[in-house]
């Protein structure tokens, strides 16, 4: 999300990641990797499944394209650091407009799993034109 910071500020964006574990996880985390994104945490798993987030599943752990998205990190030069929180919780991406509305949801299959920039640059070109 670094990297396209720009990108997705001009589609009118504001990016906050939400993740579990302690406040310190995300200035340690956010502060080093993701500076201008917003970085929040929660020690349990119940925001997560509020939102229709799930716990993955021993096949979806040991799924190919599970190790093929960590084959991509590692070749672009991301490590996995210490994980905290729940290992197997899913992530996804959501959009959220100023009255709350969830208008755009992505439920990741793995770790690795996260829609295209572009995907999220449509999606809010539609709220602006609602």
């Amino acid at each position: 999300m670094e990297q396209h910071k720009d990108t997705l500020h001009d589609a009118g964006l504001r990016i906050t990641a939400v993740g579990l574990g302690e406040p310190k996880h995300a200035q340690r985390y956010c502060g080093k990797l993701a500076p201008s994104i917003d970085c929040l945490t929660q020690t349990t798993t119940e925001p997560y499944y509020a939102y229709g987030l799930r716990q993955a599943t021993a096949k979806e752990l040991l799924s190919v394209s599970l190790f093929t998205a960590s084959a991509r990190a590692l070749v672009n030069g991301h490590r996995q650091g210490e994980a905290t929180g729940d290992v197997k919780m899913l992530p996804g991406t959501f959009i959220v407009d100023r009255e709350g509305t969830i208008i755009y949801t992505y439920y990741s299959s793995h770790a690795g799993d996260h829609p295209g920039i572009d995907d999220l640059v449509e999606a809010a070109r539609q709220i602006e034109k609602s």
